[in-house]
């Protein structure tokens, strides 16, 4: 994918139209960025420039503790922007992204997509709307991670994939052992989580996919 196709892509989505002018404009900001398997774009603490907009792949989002524990924020997922803080005149990276497949990104320079927001009523709206949605699901990760067990989170994302998704066979969009960590818990807990639901009859699991033989809770509900 050339630099320009990449732009176009992360203007349709956040605008859904492309702007010549804004194309232009972006060009001489961005740079096309490709990451293998486990490379790390960004260590937490890290001063920064770019802001990202991920085109193909998926990308894990974590912080460290100082005993070395990782906790996952997110998993960005193609057509997502990240590091996007930059945006507010931060100029560290508050968590650290490692690619968890080959990915190809759009940098975008944090300073000049700032003008560009300013300048475009548009654009800042859009943006607006991207935190907006960030900040419910951050809010939401923490209720879940302070109040509920590890099974409840597990069965609550299963709800959320069956209604975005639409159907009662999910693809998980992560391994397992990266799902366990977002989830907060171990692989091995994980592990024997899957096996119990499927003793049960609740759900029904092929690799990364699942059939939900049972209804799921929805957040809210």
């Amino acid at each position: 994918m050339e630099k320009k196709q990449a732009i176009e892509v992360f203007q349709k989505k956040f605008l859904g139209e492309v702007d010549a002018a804004l194309t232009d404009a972006l060009i001489p900001a961005c740079t096309l960025v490709g990451k293998e398997k486990k490379d790390i774009l960004f260590y937490e603490g890290d001063e920064g420039e770019q802001v990202f907009f991920l085109l193909e792949g998926s990308v894990r989002l974590f912080r460290t503790t100082d005993q070395g524990k990782e906790t996952v924020v997110h998993f960005v997922h193609a057509g997502e922007l990240f590091a996007e803080i930059l945006l507010a005149r931060e100029t560290r990276y508050p968590v650290s992204a490692m690619a968890l497949e080959p990915c190809m990104l759009l940098g975008m320079s944090a300073r000049r997509l700032r003008q560009i927001i300013q300048g475009n009523p548009d654009f800042a709206l859009r943006y607006i709307g991207a935190l907006t949605k960030r900040l419910k699901y951050l809010v939401n990760m923490v209720e879940h991670l302070s109040s509920r067990d590890v099974q409840e989170r597990f069965l609550l994302y299963l709800g959320h994939l069956s209604a975005s998704q639409r159907l009662k066979t999910v693809q998980l969009p992560v391994p397992k052992g990266e799902l366990a960590l977002l989830l907060g818990t171990t692989p091995e807990t994980f592990s024997r989580l899957l096996k119990k639901l499927v003793e049960e009859g609740a759900i029904a699991v092929d690799g990364r996919e699942i059939t939900l033989l049972q209804k799921m809770p929805l957040a809210g509900g």
